[in-house]
């Protein structure tokens, strides 16, 4: 047990990077993550079975022949005791898409402890999908960076797989560019998509019975977003991992701070005892407002925090997802 762990502490993110052999190493603790149990939980879950009724492998009942129903399905036995023709139901078996939705926009890249949570969602959204073929389904996703929305249609294989995580390097390469580039930043900075906009089109490419999983700090959702979720959630499963740094929550006495956010520039008295204030409550009513959004959307929600394990928080959360909700 003791190597086990070890093996799994070496998998952990770190730094300020991507890198493509971290993320091909989480197919070792795949089988670890049960999203398997969270299907099995639901009855939208498609994994395991379906509403669909047709010829599956999985009896569900006998009723009535009726006009067009496959005649290999009489139950010659029901048949001849009635004296009425009988047809066995099955229900399909189908694999359940899993669609990530990864945000790896120009506020994903900070991070003051361990890692940034842009490396922590793509150490996630590794984890989670090496899970999903571990768990016989299909893997998809929708990447949001500040240059638009890119979609990876779900398909059960390990070249999805891979090219999800050469998208998520491009767009990691991209940002590092970005930095010492001020034209790129021009450039970039007036395409970025919202969440609200991701929610819109995630509306679009969602099946019934699919597992959508956000993986994002959600520091632009609003209400908007929560309508534009609202459809989605109605006909299949959803979870929220949200990443955050322990910066964005209190912010640190250090005087006159200078930012830089594209080309915008600023400089803050960090020792402002109400601009302190001000900014502890904005950050305060923007969590609640989520927390509030995500229940009502009835959407487990889990919190991993840059400073913290990822392996055993989302393991946790995927045995006990709704109970340990945030």
């Amino acid at each position: 047990m003791s190597n086990h762990n070890n093996t799994l502490a070496t998998l952990e993110p770190h730094g300020a990077n991507i890198v493509l052999g971290d993320l091909l190493r989480w197919r070792l603790a795949a089988q670890h993550i049960p999203l398997e149990n969270r299907r099995n939980s639901s009855q939208l879950a498609g994994g395991r079975r379906s509403a669909l009724r047709g010829r599956g492998i999985d009896f569900d009942e006998v009723r009535l022949y009726q006009a067009g129903d496959d005649v290999r399905a009489i139950d010659w036995r029901v048949t001849a005791r009635t004296g009425k023709a009988h047809t066995k139901i099955f229900r399909e078996e189908k694999e359940r898409p899993v669609i990530l939705v990864i945000d790896l926009r120009s506020a994903m890249f900070f991070g003051s402890r361990r890692c940034f949570k842009s490396v922590l969602v793509a150490h996630t959204a590794a984890l989670l999908a090496w899970a999903t073929l571990e768990a016989g389904d299909r893997i998809g996703a929708m990447l949001i960076s500040d240059d638009g929305i890119m979609d990876i249609k779900p398909r059960r294989s390990r070249h999805t797989v891979l090219q999800l995580f050469r998208q998520i390097l491009a767009i990691n390469q991209q940002h590092a560019s970005i930095k010492t580039n001020s034209s790129i930043i021009k450039k970039s900075s007036s395409a970025s998509p919202s969440l609200h906009d991701a929610m819109q089109q995630l509306r679009a490419i969602t099946k019934p019975g699919s597992c959508t999983i956000l993986l994002s700090d959600f520091h632009d959702w609003n209400d908007d977003c929560t309508r534009a979720l609202h459809p989605v959630v109605r006909h299949s499963q959803c979870f929220a991992v949200q990443t955050t740094d322990v910066l964005e929550q209190k912010m640190p006495r250090l005087g006159l701070v200078r930012l830089r956010s594209g080309l915008r520039t600023a400089t803050i008295d960090t020792q402002d005892q109400k601009m302190l204030a001000r900014f502890q409550q904005q950050r305060q009513q923007h969590q609640q407002q989520l927390h509030d959004a995500l229940r009502t959307l009835k959407i487990p929600q889990l919190l991993l925090h840059t400073n913290e394990l990822l392996f055993p928080a989302l393991r946790q959360f995927f045995l006990h997802g709704v109970a340990h909700a945030k």
